[in-house]
């Protein structure tokens, strides 16, 4: 009788190890990794009254177009706590594109001065 309830007892632990989640062994591909920084942009579209991609990574320095595929003028400008706009498009008729120079790095908040609702933010890379 001893040597049936042992038998019981170790096949139950055998089969308690067997059950263990090893999901992660089978996917390695279920692991969390940090998210990528978008990739630099040499173009941000207008559309919707929306700027896209935001936020908007830009190598300073670079001219980045501006392309408004709305019937509605829009301009997209920087927006400091205080002082002058780092940048600004001017005044980007519907339809139409501009462009600005990717000022110095940093992460600047974008607005368009037309359509004060319309914000966005531009992180500006090095080279």
């Amino acid at each position: 009788m001893r040597h049936a309830i042992l038998a019981a007892v170790l096949g139950a632990t055998v089969l308690a190890g067997c059950g263990g989640d090893d999901t992660a062994q089978q996917n390695p591909k279920t692991t969390a990794t940090a998210p990528s920084a978008p990739a630099p942009t040499s173009t941000i579209r207008i559309t919707d009254f929306v700027f896209d991609p935001s936020p908007a990574a830009v190598r300073a320095g670079r001219p980045i177009a501006v392309t408004n595929g709305d019937s509605a003028p829009h301009t997209l400008t920087d927006q400091p706590a205080s002082g002058e706009p780092a940048f600004d498009t001017g005044t980007v008729r519907g339809r139409q594109k501009g462009s600005f120079t990717a000022p110095r790095p940093g992460t600047y908040k974008i607005v368009c001065e037309l359509h004060p609702f319309m914000k966005g933010e531009l992180e500006v890379v090095s080279y």
